[in-house]
């Protein structure tokens, strides 16, 4: 569900009745208030001023929480997605792999489900911190999936998921070659934990662009050391010239086994998707992406 509806649709169930009450408590614009009202009639009726909501209404919102509750917290699922981690293959510094600590991955889960964003269609650019498998741990029913380069990743992704019965698609792929035209503006949100370098990070934006529905939203990890803060400006440049605009910024979310280079932290930066959203980059791409040399290019193999 829209995150726009469903702040709508929350603050009627709550008692709110007319348009302006609802665009309080929501916080949403009085404009998104009367599209809502629009274009789901079977939610709502209308009698003058006065707005309430239907049997229809009740059943959506309430599936819709449900979807945004883990089945079970933080830290047993930073136990299990330990067991999961330990047969995690060495990270690439080609690839600037640096794993993020299983703390940090409960903490993404959580935040990813209460915000609905599984239920809207979520992918990942890259997972060697295992966020997703970290979704379905917690129970989550809808389908992940995942772009990888790493073939010690996917192997490893597609073991866990056949073991379990998790509904997660591994596409085993380079970013520098673009992305099957089917899947562009399929998803309602795209996580990625993109290369330190500019022109990688610039790369995975301009992907993750491309896989995103008009009003989706990214997770951007984002680190940047105080002595370099020159590096991060850059970064945040290409952001506002991506057409992106930038809702939050969670400062120090992401913790990581390494990266000391950058305090062995990142931001988190939740952006959403605008009418001038565009990507960078595409089409095949050629040079350099990470801080160190190039990976061998990966292939375009699907297991679904």
């Amino acid at each position: 569900m829209n995150e726009g509806v469903f702040r709508v649709l929350e603050a009627a169930a709550r008692g709110a009745t007319r348009r302006t009450e609802i665009a309080r408590i929501s916080g949403e614009a009085l404009s998104v208030v009367g599209e809502v009202l629009t274009r789901h009639p079977k939610w709502f009726e209308v009698e003058g001023k006065d707005i309430r909501v239907t049997k229809n209404a009740f059943t959506a919102l309430g599936h819709e929480l449900l979807g945004r509750l883990p089945s079970i917290t933080s830290s047993p699922l930073a136990v299990s997605l330990s067991a999961i981690a330990r047969k995690r293959p060495a990270p690439r510094r080609e690839l600037d792999q640096v794993f993020a600590t299983t703390e940090t991955v409960a903490r993404r889960v959580d935040r990813l489900i209460s915000a609905g964003e599984l239920q809207r269609g979520i992918a990942f650019l890259g997972d060697d911190d295992l966020t997703s498998l970290g979704l379905h741990l917690s129970g989550g029913q809808k389908r992940t999936t995942v772009f990888e380069i790493d073939e010690r990743l996917v192997k490893l992704h597609r073991e866990v998921a056949d073991e379990r019965g998790f509904d997660h698609r591994v596409i085993h792929h380079d970013l520098r070659e673009p992305i099957d035209k089917k899947l562009r503006e399929r998803f309602g949100c795209v996580f990625l934990d993109p290369p330190y370098a500019i022109e990688g990070f610039t790369l995975f934006l301009s992907r993750a662009i491309d896989l995103l529905k008009p009003d989706g939203r990214l997770y951007i990890c984002f680190g940047t050391s105080r002595r370099a803060s020159e590096r991060g400006l850059a970064k945040q440049r290409v952001i506002s010239d991506a057409g992106l605009f930038i809702e939050e910024v969670l400062p120090g979310f992401n913790e990581y086994d390494g990266a000391l280079a950058l305090g062995a932290r990142s931001s988190l930066i939740i952006a959403r998707m605008t009418p001038r959203a565009k990507p960078l980059m595409r089409g095949h791409v050629e040079g350099e992406l990470y801080t160190s040399r190039s990976p061998n290019k990966g292939g375009a193999e699907e297991e679904e």
